[in-house]
């Protein structure tokens, strides 16, 4: 199972931060490949706040790609990098998915509607992800700390 989890987190959340490096580096190729809103459906308000999120995500979105890499070593540290990351990844979804809700309350334009489906999608599976690599890293630790 760590295995399976781990190249899990090393391919979907990896993609995820290969895709917040294009958006960082230049953010038109983003949105001309589809990573970002297109500039056409979407305001320059939501575009602003979406390229300096991808600059924190730099940051912050790094952990559960590489805790996929040291689940897949076995290395003993994982399950503290795994917490960590998945901890950001639920907190991330959970507040992606909130100001997704409240622009669209304010009816400031988000994209495309299938742009719409597919980005809120995502925060969906960084939740999954987050609660299945939260709860298999105390697991682990459980059982380390009972041996």
């Amino acid at each position: 199972m760590q295995t399976i989890l781990g190249w899990l987190l090393i391919i979907f959340p990896g993609i995820l931060y290969t895709g917040q490096v294009v958006s960082s580096v230049n953010f038109p190729l983003a949105q001309r490949i589809g990573l970002q809103e297109d500039p056409d459906d979407a305001d320059p308000l939501l575009q602003r706040v979406e390229r300096y999120t991808a600059y924190w995500d730099l940051l912050t979105l790094v952990w559960l790609p590489v805790s996929g890499i040291l689940m897949v070593v076995d290395h003993a540290a994982w399950p503290l990098f795994a917490l960590a990351g998945g901890a950001i990844y639920l907190d991330a979804a959970g507040r992606e998915a909130v100001k997704i809700l409240s622009f669209k309350h304010e009816n400031i334009r988000l994209g495309s509607p299938v742009q719409q489906r597919f980005f809120f999608s995502t925060y969906l599976v960084m939740a999954l992800l987050a609660i299945a690599t939260l709860s298999y890293a105390i697991s682990a630790l459980r059982v380390s700390a009972a041996v």
